[in-house]
Parts: structure tokens; sequence; C-alpha cells
């Protein structure tokens, strides 16, 4: 498994491997308006992600197969974890935060953490920030994680 920088090539497989995991994991959390306004709006944000001067972006690939991407914003701000179905449980996730954590030296790394993920987070040091809130039918928990 390589995890390597995401490249704007890698956009359409960007766009299949979290649609694939939105539609098990996340999807099914949300109200109708929810996945209206995912499907919307989250997904064709995607391509904002390849701006090399706001995000850190990487993917892990196995063969030729895409099984990770995970995005950081402004060095401080975790926007994208998303893990293959096919590669949950294997510490893949972990190791894609890490690399993002790696490449910043901000003291604090927010997130909003979909429902679904939000133990993976709390397990790698990220505490809530405020009780479980909804945007636009998208639930989430707001997040940090503070380094020394």
């Amino acid at each position: 498994m390589d995890i390597l920088k995401v490249t704007r090539a890698d956009s359409e497989a960007v766009k299949e491997l979290i649609s694939a995991v939105s539609e098990v994991d996340v999807l099914p959390l949300f109200s109708a308006d929810g996945q209206l306004e995912y499907k919307n709006r989250v997904l064709p944000d995607i391509q904002t992600t390849m701006d090399e001067n706001r995000f850190f972006a990487v993917k892990a690939v196995l063969g030729a197969e895409l099984t990770g991407f995970a995005t950081l914003r402004d060095g401080n701000y975790l926007t994208h974890l998303f893990v293959a179905k096919s590669a949950q449980g294997t510490g893949l996730g972990s190791r894609l935060l890490n690399t993002v954590l790696d490449s910043t030296s901000a003291k604090q790394i927010s997130l909003r953490s979909s429902l679904n993920a939000a133990d993976f987070y709390r397990r790698h040091g990220f505490t809530a920030t405020g009780e479980e809130a909804e945007f636009n039918g998208i639930r989430f928990i707001p997040m940090m994680l503070i380094r020394d």
C-alpha cells in the first residue's frame, strides 16, 4: 500500500471512492434533504481539494486501486478522510490521518466528523467541541485535536 500526493488526474477516482463509501457509511445517517445537499454540494466540491496552495491531499493506492483519500485545508482543518470498504479495519485510516497531520505544524486541527467516524477520531486524540449539529440535513460532530 502506497500513500502518495493526489494529482488532478485522480479527481474522478477520488469522487468514485467518496461516493461508494458515502453511500454505505454516511448518507444513511442523513435526512433526504441532507442526502441531496451532500450529493449536490459536497461531492462536486472535491475538485477544490486539488488546489495545492490550500490543501495537502494524499491518496492510498493498492495495485491500481485507489483505496483511501485524505485532505488537510490550510494546515489546520481536516476536510476529508475516506477509506474503501475493502480496506477498512486495516489501519489505513490511521496511516492517512498521520500522513496529513505530519504535514503541518499547527497546534490545533479541526474537523466536522460524520457520525460514523467520531469514535475513530476520538481514538486519535480528537475531542468534540460541541454537540452533534446539522447543516442543511448533513449531521456532524465538530471536533478538534490539540497538539503539544
